[in-house]
C-alpha cells in the first residue's frame, strides 16, 4: 500500500464528509470527480476516462469503490479500500454496476449527492442511471467534498511548498536556456524535463509555453513557432506532490525589452504582489482582486485582464486543477488561514502584440498570505 497520508486520515475525512452529507439531509453520495476520489481513498490512476463512482452512505463502514478490472491493481496499490467492485468492460455495463451497488447499500430510494458538474458523468450516462434507480432523488452535490479541501492541513502544505520549489527549479532551468531559434515546444519540454528532475509527478495542465503575438493567448499551448529577438516569452508551469499543486507563472523578452513591455510587465508585478498582500485572514474572497484592479488601472490595464484573479488550489489530475473558491466579486468565500490559491493578473495585448503572465501559488497565514515561490515578479530578459 503507498498512501500520502496514514489511513487515520483518510477516515477522519470520511467522517467530515459524512457529516457534511447530514447537514445538507443527503442519505448518500456518488463522487466519480479523481480529485474528490483521490482524496477520499488515495487512488491515483488516469482511468476515471472510463466510468468510475465512489459510492458513500451514511454508515461509518468503507464506501465502495467502482471501477474497471484494469485498476484493481492500483486500487489494491495507492488506496486503503480492501473491497472495490471492478467489472469487465467486456461483459458487463458500468451504468448496471453502478446501480446494482446503490441498490445494495440501500440508497435506491434515497437521497443522493451527485457531481452534477463532472466532466466524468457523461449524458449518456447519467439518464441511463436515472431511469435504473427512477426512486432516487438526486441532489447537486458538486463541491460538497472540494469545499472540505479549501483549508489545508500541515502535511497539505508541506507537500504544495514542496511542488513550489520544484516548480521555481523548472523555471530557472527555462529562463537559463531559452535562446532565439528555439521553439516553443522545446522550451515546453526543457520545462518538462527540469520539473522530472526535481522530482514533480505530472501536473493536470501541461507546460504552457506562448511567445511574439502568441504571448498574448493566455491558455495556448506550445506550438512549433520559433522564437526570436524581442519576442515575449510566457510560462506557465506547476510543480506536483501527492497531486498537491503550486503553479507559478512568468514572462521573459529575448533580448532588449521595449519600453511598453516593461512598463506593462512591471505594473503585472506589482499588481501581483498588491494582491497577495490583500489576501489576509478574513478578507472577502475578491479583496485581492480590488487590489490588483486599483494597479492595473494605473496603467489602464484592467481591461487587458483577462482571467480571473485566482482560485484555491490543491489537489488535481487532467484537465484541471481549480478548487471551488474564485477570487472575484461575487464568490460568498472568506480568506483564512491555510487556504491556498494562486494568484495571477494575466494580460493580453493583442492589440499591441504581447501578453504577459505572472502568477504565483499563495498560502494565507494568521499574520496574511505570502506566496510559495521565492521568485521575484520581475520580467526576466534572457537570450
Amino acid at each position: 500500500m503507498e498512501l500520502p497520508f496514514p489511513i487515520s486520515t483518510y477516515h477522519e475525512r470520511m467522517s467530515r464528509v459524512r457529516a457534511r452529507m447530514t447537514e445538507q439531509g443527503l442519505d448518500g453520495l456518488m463522487l466519480s470527480m479523481p480529485d474528490v476520489v483521490h482524496w477520499l481513498t488515495g487512488v491515483n490512476s488516469v482511468g476515471y476516462l472510463w466510468p468510475q463512482a465512489l459510492i458513500v452512505d451514511s454508515s461509518a463502514g468503507e464506501p465502495t469503490y467502482i471501477t474497471r478490472t484494469t485498476e484493481a491493481p492500483g486500487v489494491a496499490f495507492c488506496s486503503w479500500l480492501t473491497t472495490p467492485r471492478v467489472y469487465d468492460i467486456a461483459v458487463e455495463n458500468s451504468v448496471e454496476v453502478i446501480a446494482e451497488v446503490i441498490r445494495t447499500r440501500g440508497l435506491d430510494q434515497a437521497r443522493v449527492g451527485v457531481e452534477l458538474d463532472a466532466f466524468t458523468l457523461l449524458p449518456g450516462n447519467w439518464d441511463r442511471l436515472r431511469a435504473a434507480l427512477p426512486g432516487v432523488t438526486w441532489v447537486d452535490a458538486s463541491n460538497l467534498v472540494p469545499e472540505e479541501r479549501l483549508v489545508k492541513s500541515m502535511a497539505e502544505i508541506a507537500y504544495q511548498r514542496q511542488a513550489a520549489e520544484m516548480a521555481d527549479y523548472a523555471m530557472e532551468r527555462v529562463f537559463e536556456a531559452i535562446r532565439p531559434g528555439m521553439a516553443e515546444t522545446e522550451v515546453a519540454g526543457i520545462a518538462a524535463k527540469a520539473l522530472g528532475e526535481a522530482g514533480s509527478e505530472f501536473a493536470a495542465i501541461p507546460p504552457m509555453v506562448v511567445s511574439g503575438e502568441r504571448s498574448a493567448l493566455v491558455h495556448a499551448l506550445a506550438s512549433r513557432r520559433t522564437l526570436s529577438r524581442g519576442d515575449v516569452v510566457c510560462v506557465e508551469i506547476a510543480g506536483v506532490v501527492h497531486r498537491y499543486h503550486a503553479v507559478l507563472m512568468r514572462t521573459a523578452v529575448i533580448g532588449e525589452p521595449s519600453a511598453r513591455v516593461r512598463e506593462v510587465a512591471d505594473c503585472a508585478g506589482r499588481a501581483t504582489e498588491a494582491a497577495i498582500a490583500a489576501a489576509k485572514p478574513g478578507a472577502p474572497a475578491a479583496a485581492p482582486e480590488e487590489a490588483c484592479n486599483a494597479v492595473l488601472n494605473e496603467l489602464g490595464l484592467l481591461p487587458n485582464r483577462c482571467h480571473r484573479v485566482g482560485y484555491s488550489l490543491g489537489v488535481a489530475f487532467p484537465p484541471g486543477w481549480l478548487e471551488p473558491m474564485t477570487l472575484v466579486k461575487g464568490d460568498p468565500h472568506v480568506l483564512g488561514p491555510d487556504m491556498s490559491f494562486t494568484i495571477e493578473p494575466n494580460l493580453s495585448l493583442a492589440d499591441e502584440g504581447f501578453g504577459i503572465k505572472m502568477g504565483d501559488t499563495a498560502l494565507c497565514t494568521p499574520d496574511g498570505s505570502v506566496s510559495l515561490s521565492r521568485l521575484d515578479h520581475s520580467l526576466r530578459v534572457v537570450g
